[in-house]
């Protein structure tokens, strides 16, 4: 690789093809983590309580929290950047890798205040252990984003799955010895190590001994605005937790996390497959109205889309899979799964809305959007919790479910800033996923009402929910979207750049 090639930004081919790229190759990544994940979730259940789990789930949600202000926004700020040269790519190293470091040591001393919240002193060590990932994943940022500048989706699939299959191991490993919490929040940490190690791996980058304040000022400028943006989302993210942790204790909490990972898979995947193949081709578009307008909207649908399969499935299979696990008290969380998969798919068709304003130069429209819903969501959540003590859950969710609509209208206005959209759009793009959503349904229904009759009840049942699922999409595909589902793989002749 020559020099000069790490830092290239031309979009040399398709812009769909591109976003398809990306979806292919960081959504096989993206499946193949949440599978994992699922797997070592089902098995921790075995070895762990819901109190262990729900500990585990504190400690992490605030170690998230802080986790979003990675490098303090200046690796997106190159990934968003229309030029970029290698002496600002060493500054901006040189930057993130002591804020990472900054921030883990300002860091630490959070844990008592967070341990006297929740009246809890277990807290105090797993919060601390979780913040060893904060300056693992600011020194990995930068090469990361070089990579996902020169649009090399399948080296980050590399990274993600191979890293998440090593921590997967250590957390079951960890579980089945007894670690209890630790288990999840050592394995968490991992993560971050992981991914430094492959990140200058597959990125072909090394940092030279160089720093100039004012090639990196104008980066952190606009990396400010986005990581206040990032934090006040991943506080959004894990609000309910913390939430539903101080409000109802540890081992619902507990409940209610395996529900909510299993529900939301579709969601927290399509995420990493929608920000990393989706914003860099926005980036580059973001003064080409029409042609933005277009694709985002194309990538709407798909969002859409994608989200409905895996929501078919986990409504007729959830039963199966909490059944597999020999503890009665899991099944509990089975009962949250209809609302949780409601709330998965109207929250990923928002997920592209705060790259895309990023993407096109304002990240401060993120914050405003942010700090909305989190204002809103705690209101409406609180309040609900304690309206409906019998349903308490159930209540929070539905009223989360019903600020979606207040959520669609702002990004709609926000974002004709950059395209052309109205709610109508926001609306028909969602139909491709509601259409493939009732017809599995209609075909899942009578397996799922006559369940109880098949032999090995759970396991036979999920095989063969997984089979309708995947005749309904190859059905739906090629008699409603008139696509064959192996068009999306085909490779095509592109014309070679002028010199």
């Amino acid at each position: 690789m020559s020099k000069d090639s790490a830092y290239d930004t031309k979009l040399t081919e398709d812009p769909k093809k591109s976003i398809k790229s990306g979806f292919i190759w960081l959504g096989i990544a993206s499946t193949i983590s949440q599978i994992l994940s699922a797997v070592t979730m089902l098995i921790a259940m075995i070895f762990m309580s819901k109190e262990d789990i729900g500990l585990a789930t504190l400690a992490l949600s605030f170690a998230v929290i802080l986790e979003a202000f990675n490098s303090l926004g200046t690796n997106q700020a190159l990934l968003q950047s229309k030029t970029l040269t290698p002496e600002e790519t060493h500054s901006v190293f040189w930057f993130a890798s002591a804020f990472g470091l900054a921030l883990f040591l300002i860091a630490i001393p959070l844990a008592w205040p967070v341990a006297y919240l929740y009246n809890n002193d277990a807290l105090i060590p797993l919060f601390i252990t979780s913040m060893f990932k904060l300056p693992l994943v600011c020194l990995a940022a930068v090469p990361l984003q070089l990579i996902n500048r020169r649009l090399e989706y399948q080296k980050i699939s590399a990274i993600n799955t191979l890293t998440m299959l090593a921590c997967c191991i250590l957390k079951i490993t960890l579980a089945i010895c007894g670690f209890g919490a630790w288990s999840l929040v050592i394995g968490d940490t991992a993560y971050g190590l992981g991914t430094l190690i492959g990140a200058f791996l597959f990125a072909h980058y090394r940092p030279a001994l160089h720093f100039k304040w004012s090639e990196c000022s104008r980066f952190i400028k606009f990396g400010v605005k986005t990581c206040l943006s990032n934090a006040i989302s991943q506080f959004n993210k894990n609000l309910h937790f913390l939430i539903v942790g101080k409000f109802l204790g540890e081992g619902v909490l507990g409940i209610y996390k395996i529900a909510y990972e299993l529900a939301m898979s579709p969601a927290l995947a399509l995420f990493v497959v929608v920000t990393k193949s989706s914003f860099p081709v926005f980036s580059k578009l973001q003064d080409k109205r029409e042609e933005l307008t277009k694709l985002f909207q194309w990538n709407q649908t798909n969002i859409a889309l994608f989200a409905a399969i895996a929501a078919a499935a986990i409504l007729f299979i959830a039963e199966d899979i909490f059944g597999l696990i020999p503890k009665p008290e899991w099944m509990q969380a089975s009962t949250l799964i209809p609302y949780l998969l409601a709330l998965s798919f109207f929250r990923s068709i928002m997920l592209a809305y705060p790259d895309l304003h990023r993407a096109c130069g304002r990240p401060d429209f993120p914050i405003y959007t942010e700090l909305m819903e989190t204002v809103l969501f705690s209101v409406v959540s609180i309040a609900v919790i304690h309206i409906f003590p019998s349903h308490n859950i159930q209540a929070m969710i539905c009223g989360w479910i019903a600020l979606h609509i207040i959520y669609y209208i702002v990004h709609c206005k926000l974002s004709q800033h950059f395209i052309q959209n109205s709610l109508w759009a926001i609306f028909k793009s969602m139909l491709p996923g509601f259409g493939f959503f009732l017809m599995a349904s209609a075909f899942s229904l009578p397996a799922y009402l006559f369940r109880t009759t098949l032999p090995y009840t759970n396991w036979t049942h999920l095989f063969i929910e997984i089979a309708i699922i995947a005749i309904s999409l190859a059905l739906y595909a090629r008699l409603i979207l008139k696509v064959s589902i192996k068009d999306l793989f085909k490779k095509k002749n592109q014309p070679r750049p002028a010199a």
